[in-house]
C-alpha cells in the first residue's frame, strides 16, 4: 500500500472538510474497500454537482439558477434575514414559522485578517438592505458572532438610520435547568426577559 497517497490524500480532505483524523481514516477505508464503478459513479456525481449548481447572485445559498427560488417567491415576506452558513437556512425552513428571504454572510466580521468574501458580501449586503421593511441578524451567539451582529447594525444605520434591525433572542433553551445554565446565557435570558 502507498502510504504517500493516503498521506496526500488525507492532508486534502482535512483543508476541505475539517474532518477529524478518524473521519478521514474512515473515509479513506471506504473509497479503498469500493469497487471501481462505485468510485467513478462518485465522482461523476461530484464533477455535476461542481458544474450545475452555484451560489445564487443575491443571497450567496445554493442553486441550480443564478437566482434561488427563495429569492424569487413573490409571497414572502419582505424581511432579510442575515445567517452565517447555508445550512443555517435549512433549520429556519424546517420550522416553518419564517417566511421572509435570506443572506448568507460566509462568515463573521473579524477585527484583523478578515476574508475577502466577507468583506464583499457585506458590502452587497449594505447596498441590497435598502430592499426590505426588516433586518433580522441570525449569527453565533459567541463572540465573533456578537462582534459582527453589532458591526452590522452600525453599518445599517449608517447607511439608513430608520431601518428595523433585530437580533434573534438568546436564552435558556427549553427543558435546561437554572444550575447547568452558563453565565452567559443566564445574564442574556435575564436581559431578554418577555413579559408575560
Amino acid at each position: 500500500m502507498n502510504d504517500q497517497i493516503i498521506e496526500e490524500l488525507s492532508k486534502k480532505i482535512k483543508s476541505a472538510c475539517g474532518l477529524s483524523k478518524k473521519q478521514i481514516e474512515k473515509t479513506i477505508l471506504f473509497l479503498l474497500n469500493s469497487d471501481q464503478a462505485e468510485i467513478d459513479k462518485g465522482f461523476l456525481l461530484i464533477k455535476e454537482l461542481k458544474s450545475k449548481i452555484r451560489k445564487c447572485q443575491k443571497c450567496n445559498n445554493f442553486s441550480n439558477n443564478d437566482i434561488c427560488d427563495i429569492c424569487l417567491d413573490k409571497t414572502r415576506e419582505n424581511k432579510l434575514m442575515i445567517v452565517e452558513h447555508y445550512q443555517n437556512i435549512s433549520k429556519f425552513e424546517e420550522l416553518n414559522i419564517y417566511k421572509g428571504h435570506y443572506f448568507i454572510l460566509e462568515g463573521l466580521y473579524k477585527l484583523k485578517n478578515n476574508d475577502q468574501v466577507v468583506l464583499s458580501n457585506l458590502e452587497k449586503l449594505i447596498s441590497m438592505s435598502k430592499e426590505y421593511d426588516e433586518i433580522i441578524l441570525a449569527l453565533s451567539s459567541d463572540i465573533e458572532g456578537q462582534f459582527t451582529m453589532q458591526y452590522i447594525q452600525k453599518l445599517l444605520r449608517d447607511k439608513n438610520k430608520n431601518i428595523n434591525v433585530y437580533q434573534l433572542s438568546i436564552g435558556i433553551p427549553m427543558g435546561a435547568e437554572i444550575e447547568y445554565v452558563d453565565p452567559t446565557t443566564l445574564k442574556q435570558s435575564l436581559i431578554n426577559k418577555a413579559k408575560m
